[in-house]
């Protein structure tokens, strides 16, 4: 691989470089003067050659000015290209290059002006109309709403044009079924008649450059006003120089793009264009976009205004646009300056601690994939209130606020890096290569996600990478167990048996506007998984190579401005992407494709396993079970079983052919009857180990099913307890140490207390593991018989005094000394994983928490002490709430109007204790109200137990409060969704009801989003319960109200695929709710 000095050599270098505003910019790279300028007619012919050799710059036979970049071609100049073979998505025309101006942008009104010119080209001689994609809040010239004059024009000529306006069929709106099924027929049937929502008539004095197939300027004017979805205006009401940190910027409301919402466009991924932007805004605002910063003007109307010149010279779709207008502050990384970044007033130490070590995370990518960065400058904008902690861009990231740090706080490092990484790794896959239709988005977004792992694994190390990636492999498993199979790709299923409803779906997954945003995350995930499944089979080093020859096949022809026609080698399919593997590696893989790219599902294997002496062999029998999971799929290929002997670490590899097979594995080893024995494990070093409980006949110590995740499977492995034990303590696997510990929660005995005891105490193992064993140690203790009795100690108690209690008081916690290395580090998170575990303690047959646990916590809390510490200890204080909130139980004598009078002692400490920690946390935030938030928690489980009377007034000033944090305003919506589900009380059904009108209405989008979120994640109810229709929020108003909301055209997008996912978990998706039902 090439080196970062060696990759920075292959950039051409840009002569007569100098500084526009912020940005280091080439008079070398010109503009797009050559798209909106005018020229003679001419044909394309030879002559061009023969300039172009001399030196001179030629364009369609035209010489160009001096310093102007050759981009695609003049106006109304005909193509020596033809875009029928290459387009991915047919339309009659497609876009070659845009010019966007924005202007008078007004905080107040919500408003902008957009003036955009077009240069499209016809890709048939018959295309007539013009049909581009536009928001329902872009005002066009002839609606009321427009302010101050406007046109639409081609070639200068006024156009006639009309709106178009999707419904879905408004007849069907008495109908009785209210399904999800006839909802998605009804969409389906919608989509496929809509021609689009502008359709521009080009005049009949351009129907002659239309048949010589000539380039084509369109011209629009709009006002956009009052966006719902894709533009934020973030305004704290005030005006003049008191608006200190108001800001703009755009967002995706659609899983593929939102900007049809602010600019006429083609939302298609397989449109490509070059871009210019002239953005006009106040002289105190900085406007920041995809593409180049080219020249910074002062307004010649308004010397209180100025105007920032961006051009895009990468052919980039409409989808990757985005900008952002605010009072920003701006940082350039110093080792790299490429790396641009903005944030709101106040905030610029954390912005530097933040970004400090994004170099490296620049670097790696481009060490690894071979290539340099694609864009000319890397720019990342922090905002406040975007729904998404990600957005990404041409060039151009939008990220939350949210996840700036202080370098006092250690906790949130990590999962920033990763999201700063997944940043980059976007712009080389989302972005600069493009997926060719929405089909293909899990091709981009899992390669992505996949290189971010391998940067995880390189930056945290390979146990927090398999533990990710087993983390990933369990989310796409219990979507598919739930909802059904995830077929990743079904548009290139073979003769296209994938491009049918998917029947088994209550949505369309082929269409952006339908598609579920749940599914979607599992198909990103799957998608990662499957790439890592390749990774494993071609190699690293292959790998990597596939992945350069995409971006550099993409690079070659991006610089190709002349003929767009090659612009199409920048889109990337399933079926283009395994043509390259075949291609780089010579190495087919059509079973792959046809197993886990065309074909849904994941495996299920229940492995027996039984040990014949007489033939010194391990039968196997391995099941696949079917029946009971719709996301199952019946499995026939290789299977990797590896066996731990006496004598070393053996790997089988057996063909699984049937759902029940049957498989001997010949050992190299005897048994033989031994207490102690040196024994070379997998990584090639000898433990000694204690074989004293283990089977004399057999020379097997334990069994691994797929150790290295080669197959997206789930695996219930029946083998004894002993080896389970022996497995958790010498398995240097990450993933065994897990998968031994899952186990082994199903044996409370004393032995295996013994042994979780040891993993927990052993620094030598992953702190994740340790804390995991955690976990399941006081789970095993909860259930041995001494747990029957009051007044048990929980077993961790004495062992986290030890480590971080007083020598001299061990009831006293020591201060707190927090070191950011690596085994500190550890330590640190260790502590907080024993904190909660111990919480977890329970005696008297589960019915209550002993009372030394609640007086060891409260303890820790009182007697904290960070007075020498230079980190924050406010994630450690949050830990301590979180353990309260997970030491409070039901009441047992509860009444049903619960009074203070009434609450038991621990309940009475409990709250007293929150309250303050609430109130501290109110008059001196903590970072990120993380205290206040497990306050608010642990307030409304006290409710749900019982102890308090039930009241949401509270949560409801914190969750609509102006002003308030966004992340307490999502979390108190959680607590109001937690106790809404699964409620008998019929006096929450207006809380329901309120929570959905957040959702549709409030200003903020993080917070709509957020509670829709949490809605589909812990509905109130489930059609699977039981007693489902017993519930008081199983009622006509719950149901008339999401019903209207799914129906409701200006219901946001993404807002109404999650409501409907919401509904499919409330009503089903066959059948009309039982509530309209029963009431009509």
């Amino acid at each position: 691989m090439l080196g970062l000095r060696s990759l920075r050599s292959l950039r051409p270098r840009r002569e007569n470089q100098y500084w526009f505003g912020f940005v280091k910019i080439s008079a070398a790279f010109g503009g797009l003067d050559t798209i909106i300028g005018g020229a003679p007619r001419t044909k394309f012919i030879d002559e061009t050659q023969s300039r172009e050799s001399s030196g001179e710059m030629v364009i369609n036979g035209v010489p160009s000015t001096s310093g102007v970049n050759p981009a695609i071609a003049q106006p109304r100049d005909a193509f020596n290209c033809n875009f029928v073979d290459h387009s991915c998505q047919q339309t009659p025309f497609r876009i070659l290059s845009q010019v966007v101006r924005i202007s008078d942008i007004e905080f107040k009104s919500r408003s902008f002006r957009i003036s955009t010119e077009l240069s499209v080209i016809a890709v048939r001689a018959d295309a007539r109309y013009i049909i581009l994609d536009l928001g329902r809040d872009c005002v066009l010239p002839n609606e009321q709403a427009f302010q101050g004059r406007g046109r639409i024009t081609v070639n200068g000529h006024d156009a006639k044009y009309v709106r178009n306006k999707f419904v879905v069929s408004p007849a069907s709106e008495d109908s009785t079924d209210k399904s999800l099924f006839h909802l998605k027929r009804l969409y389906k049937q919608a989509l496929t008649n809509y021609q689009g929502d502008l359709i521009i008539e080009v005049p009949s004095k351009c129907e002659s450059d239309i048949e010589e197939q000539m380039v084509l300027q369109v011209g629009i004017d709009i006002v956009v006003l009052a966006p719902r979805e894709g533009i934020n205006f973030v305004w704290n009401g005030k005006s003049g120089d008191e608006d200190v940190g108001s800001h703009m910027y755009t967002y995706r409301s659609n899983l593929l793009s939102s900007t049809k919402e602010w600019l006429p466009s083609l939302a298609s991924t397989s449109q490509l264009a070059v871009w210019k932007f002239e953005i006009t805004v106040d002289k105190k605002f900085t406007a920041v976009c995809c593409g180049d910063l080219t020249d910074t003007t002062p307004c010649a109307e308004d010397d209180s205004q100025k105007t920032f010149h961006y051009q895009l010279l990468i052919p980039t779709s409409a989808g990757n646009i985005g900008f952002a207008v605010g009072d920003f502050k701006i940082h350039v990384l110093p080792d790299i300056p490429e790396i641009i970044s903005f944030t709101l007033p106040g905030l610029m130490p954390l912005l530097k601690y933040t970004v400090s070590s994004l170099d490296r995370t620049y670097t790696f990518f481009e060490e690894l994939l071979s290539c340099r960065y694609p864009y000319g400058f890397y720019r990342q904008v922090f905002v406040d209130q975007i729904p998404d902690e990600l957005t990404s861009y041409a060039g151009l990231s939008l990220c939350s606020i949210n996840v700036l740090y202080h370098k006092k706080i250690l906790d949130a490092v990590q999962p920033t890096r990763e999201l700063l990484a997944l940043a980059i790794a976007q712009q080389f896959f989302g972005c600069f290569v493009s997926p060719s239709d929405f089909t293909e988005l899990w091709l981009v977004k899992s390669l992505a996600r996949f290189i971010t792992a391998l940067f995880v694994d390189r930056s945290f190390g390979q146990s927090e990478y398999i533990s990710k990636m087993n983390s990933v492999l369990n989310t796409f498993c219990d979507y598919e167990s739930k909802y059904g199979k995830i077929v990743i790709s079904p548009g290139s299923a073979p003769h296209h048996l994938g491009r049918s409803d998917a029947s088994y779906l209550h949505f369309d997954p082929l269409r952006p506007e339908t598609c579920s945003p749940l599914y979607a995350n599992a198909l990103f995930c799957k998608g990662q998984f499957v790439m890592r499944m390749l990774q494993k089979r071609l190699g690293i080093d292959q790998f990597t190579k596939v992945l350069h020859r995409i971006l550099s096949v993409a690079v070659q022809y991006s610089q190709n401005l002349k003929r767009p026609v090659d612009w199409f080698h920048m889109l990337i399919s399933t079926d283009t992407f395994f043509r390259t593997v075949t291609n780089v590696t010579s190495r087919e893989v059509p079973t792959f494709v046809e197993q886990w790219i065309n074909t849904g599902g994941h495996v299920h294997f229940h492995v027996l396993s039984t040990f014949n002496r007489k033939h010194n062999k391990l039968e196997l029998e391995i099941r696949q079970e079917l029946s009971a999971n719709p996301g199952l799929q019946n499995y026939v290929g290789p299977l990797t079983i590896t066996l731990q002997e006496f004598d070393g670490f053996f790997t089988h590899t057996i063909q699984v052919d049937a759902t029940i097979s049957k498989h001997d594995l010949q050992c190299h080893s005897k048994g033989r009857k031994l207490k102690k024995k040196r024994v070379p494990i997998a990584t090639g070093e000898e433990v000694e180990m204690d074989l004293a409980q283990m089977e004399a006949d057999s020379p097997v110590l334990w069994i691994r099913i797929d150790p290295d995740m080669l197959l997206p499977r789930r695996v219930r492995l029946n083998q004894n307890v002993h080896q389970w034990e022996c497995m958790l303590r010498h398995e240097r696997d990450v993933l065994g140490q897990i998968d031994a510990i899952d186990t082994l929660r199903n044996f409370p005995v004393h032995q295996t207390k013994a042994v979780l005891m040891d993993v927990v105490e052993n620094p030598r193992f992953y702190y994740k593991v340790r804390g995991k064993a955690a976990h399941c140690l006081v789970d095993v203790c909860n259930r041995l018989p001494e747990a029957l009795m009051a007044g048990v100690q929980s077993p961790l108690v004495e062992y986290f005094q030890r480590l971080f209690c007083s020598k001299a008081a061990p009831s006293l916690p020591a201060s707190n000394n927090y070191v950011a290395t690596s085994s500190n580090l550890q330590q640190y998170f260790l502590m907080m994983d024993l904190i909660s575990a111990i919480a977890s303690t329970r005696s008297n047959g589960g019915k209550m928490c002993p009372g030394e646990v609640i007086n060891f916590l409260i303890r820790l809390i009182r007697y904290n002490d960070n007075s020498v510490n230079r980190y924050s200890d406010d994630f450690y204080r949050a830990a301590l709430i979180r353990a309260l909130n997970m030491a409070t139980i039901m009441n047992e004598h509860a009444t049903r109007y619960p009074l203070p009078e009434m609450l038991s002692p621990e309940a009475s400490r409990i709250l007293i204790e929150v309250t303050h920690a609430l109130n501290m946390d109110t008059m001196k935030p903590s970072f990120g109200r993380v205290i206040g938030i497990e306050c608010l928690r642990t307030i409304i489980k006290q409710q749900k137990m019982k102890h308090v009377p039930v009241d949401t007034s509270i949560l409801w000033k914190f969750a609509e409060g102006r002003g308030v944090y966004a992340p307490m305003r999502k979390a108190a919506l959680e607590c109001i969704i937690s106790l809404l589900h699964k409620s008998r009380q019929a006096n929450l059904v207006e809380n329901a009801l309120r929570l959905v009108d957040v959702a549709l209405a409030d200003p903020d989008p993080f917070i709509r989003y957020s509670a829709v979120e949490e809605l589909c994640k812990l509905p109130p109810f489930t059609v699977s319960d039981e007693e489902y229709a017993q519930y008081p929020l199983n009622c006509k108003d719950l149901t008339n109200v999401l019903w209207n909301a799914i129906r409701r055209p200006d219901t946001e997008n993404r807002i109404r695929t999650m409501l409907i996912d919401l509904y499919l978990s409330l009503y089903g998706a066959k059948e009309t709710p039982l509530a309209m039902k029963r009431n009509s």
